[in-house]
């Protein structure tokens, strides 16, 4: 499957970017102009970007990943009622809200990080995000979702390395546990 137009120009926007800038947080305040865009512009939206994985309540498909696993752009479509737990990326990122509504909470970490599979958080932040909404993401923030909603929600997220090719982390907030995230399904 060929890149959409819209997909494409945003991939050169990222590595734009990346080419000019080494602070995370410009790289992600300039990606975030430019996903923004594809929240207006529908154009590039397929019905199968819809489609979820029962078992796993979402379904992740990869519009474009790098052969050096940079430069990711993927579509997260969340089932009714279905979310994930409190995790890291390890990587810059930034979700755009492009169909329905997700509750996004962002967290802050309270212990030092000193033992690796410990973790004390309380929520920092929650917010609705609906189209047209940006979440920027810094390599350790740490955020959870899930769709309250009664349908299908879909968002976009970039990321400057494949989350497949990182080792990232879960958190437990009741529990106080750090783990390794699970690796999500996803398609091309």
């Amino acid at each position: 499957m060929s890149m959409h137009p819209i997909v494409a120009e945003l991939v050169t926007e990222m590595k734009k970017a990346c080419a000019t800038f080494d602070d995370p947080d410009e790289i992600v305040a300039t990606v975030a102009l430019a996903a923004k865009s594809l929240a207006e512009n529908k154009s590039w939206l397929r019905p199968e970007y819809f489609e979820c994985d029962e078992e796993q309540g979402m379904g992740i498909t990869i519009l474009n990943e790098e052969p050096d696993h940079s430069i990711l752009v993927e579509t997260v479509a969340w089932l009714p009622g279905r979310g994930v737990a409190p995790h890291d990326h390890q990587t810059w990122g930034v979700v755009v809200g492009i169909d329905g509504v997700e509750v996004n909470i962002n967290w802050r970490r309270l212990d030092d990080g000193s033992n690796p599979d410990f973790a004390e958080l309380e929520t920092a932040e929650e917010r609705q995000i609906r189209n047209g909404d940006v979440v920027p993401l810094l390599p350790d923030d740490i955020h959870s979702v899930r769709n309250e909603g009664e349908t299908t929600s879909l968002s976009l997220h970039v990321y400057g390395r494949a989350l497949s090719s990182l080792e990232r982390y879960e958190f437990d907030p009741i529990n106080k546990i750090r783990r390794v995230c699970p690796q999500r399904k996803r398609r091309d």
